[in-house]
């Protein structure tokens, strides 16, 4: 029964571009961080030049496979237009417009990959990143704009609770009692626990902010690093697309 629910969620999953598109990414990432690693041992230069190939190749059909879909984003971006909270209708629409902008870039380095066209491939390929990292920059502020909004929350519940007094039949002077409440390590924990769509963005957008960065140059980190950062932020990815409880709303 678990393996005929875990083939059909599976199927499901794969039949969908935007599954494939995720394992692709895993894998991509993956083989990085796996030639990168496999670098500082002994094993022979061939794997490595294997992993490094099979890398590059991913990363190409990943391109293709993602044509087209700016116009998905634009689409995304009209939507989330009607938004009634202001930061999250500003947020998530410019996160959208920014990412159209980037995939239609990407679209660009792709035909200069195949031989489709002639183009400066490391100015298109900054060009698309400043897109990418404006993107990444706006689902962050998304995150932390809701984020805080739950600890207010939570906050003000705590205080009300505290505040309450709380009497016992036998106390005649009706004496305040003072409830016990959470510790602020345990309100922070329950926020986690209790809103995992949300915190697991937040680490997703983090590990993703690494890759444009290094791209542009304003930090230094290894295909190791990168390979890294890229394989949990496609986990997540996955996860929250597999799991509908972990995806984040609105999107």
């Amino acid at each position: 029964m678990m393996d005929s629910e875990f083939l059909d969620t599976f199927v499901k999953f794969n039949s969908l571009a935007s599954g494939r598109d995720k394992l692709f990414r895993l894998l991509q990432y993956g083989s990085k961080f796996g030639w990168w690693y496999l670098q500082q041992t002994d094993v022979t230069p061939e794997i490595v030049i294997k992993l490094q190939r099979l890398s590059s190749a991913l990363s190409t059909t990943r391109k293709f496979m993602r044509l087209g879909k700016s116009i998905d984003f634009l689409h995304g971006a009209n939507r989330s237009l009607y938004l009634t909270d202001a930061v999250l209708r500003w947020s998530i629409t410019l996160s959208k417009l920014n990412q159209s902008v980037y995939l239609l870039f990407d679209h660009v380095i792709w035909a200069g990959r195949v031989g489709l066209a002639t183009i400066d491939k490391d100015k298109w390929a900054n060009l698309s990143s400043r897109f990418w990292i404006a993107t990444i920059i706006l689902n962050l502020v998304r995150d932390l704009y809701e984020i805080i909004q739950i600890f207010v929350q939570e906050l003000k519940l705590k205080a009300v609770k505290s505040s309450r007094s709380q009497y016992k039949n036998g106390v005649s002077e009706h004496k305040q009692i003072t409830k016990p409440f959470l510790t602020s390590t345990q309100v922070i924990m329950k926020c986690i626990v209790e809103n995992q769509p949300v915190f697991l963005d937040l680490v997703r957008n983090l590990c993703d902010l690494v890759l444009p960065l290094e791209a542009l140059g304003h930090i230094k980190a290894s295909p190791g690093v990168q390979g890294l950062a890229g394989t949990v932020s496609s986990i997540i990815g996955i996860a929250s697309s597999w799991n509908p409880l972990l995806r984040l709303i609105p999107s």
